[in-house]
């Protein structure tokens, strides 16, 4: 016995019904089970606790944790200088792993926190250092300088022609080291974070 139009589209409207609501439970499931696995790893904004030293940070202001909702805190200071160098307030800083635009990137964010301010937050790439050259003649003996087991020059911003270079150590005391290393360098005149700003 064939079923009538009627009949067909009711069975097909049924079926589709109980395959969306079975997907979304699917995907429903799986999210939890990755916030489960992500509240177990060392750095969970939850434990307090950071994942490189188990080092103890205060809790993530709430625009942290809104713009990088599910990332890692792998390094914390507190009441240190700011490496922004736009004031001379002391912050805490939050240095914190996330996904980039690409799953498989690993992006590592600077948040700082002025200590008087707790709804002023700076976002900055934590690994990279943009710099300027006295002169381009001097990149050769720039590169040389270089550890290459601590830095690594991974490309060039050309709107604004400075270097980046990857600190491989981005704790906020091992960026401000590096930053006074390359500055320290007659060859460097400026050098600077640069901005994150979170895409949600």
């Amino acid at each position: 016995m064939s079923l009538g139009k009627k009949e067909r589209r009711i069975t097909i409207a049924i079926g589709l019904i109980i395959g969306v609501t079975a997907s979304s439970m699917l995907v429903r499931h799986a999210l939890d089970i990755k916030s489960e696995k992500t509240a177990l790893r060392p750095g969970n904004y939850n434990s307090l606790h950071t994942a490189m030293g188990n080092v103890p940070f205060l809790p993530l202001p709430e625009s942290v944790s809104t713009a990088i909702p599910s990332g890692i805190v792998v390094h914390y200071e507190e009441n240190r200088p700011s490496l922004s160098r736009s004031h001379s307030d002391g912050v805490n800083s939050w240095v914190i792993e996330t996904t980039g635009s690409f799953r498989s990137e690993r992006l590592f964010i600077l948040a700082e926190q002025k200590l008087e301010s707790s709804s002023n937050i700076q976002f900055f790439r934590a690994a990279e250092i943009y710099i300027r050259l006295k002169n381009d003649n001097m990149l050769d003996s720039f590169k040389n300088l270089l550890d290459e087991d601590l830095f690594h020059i991974i490309g060039r911003n050309h709107s604004t022609d400075e270097l980046i270079v990857q600190s491989r150590n981005f704790s906020p005391t091992d960026l401000e080291k590096a930053i006074n290393f390359l500055e320290a360098t007659n060859l460097v005149t400026s050098t600077r974070l640069y901005p994150w700003v979170s895409s949600r």
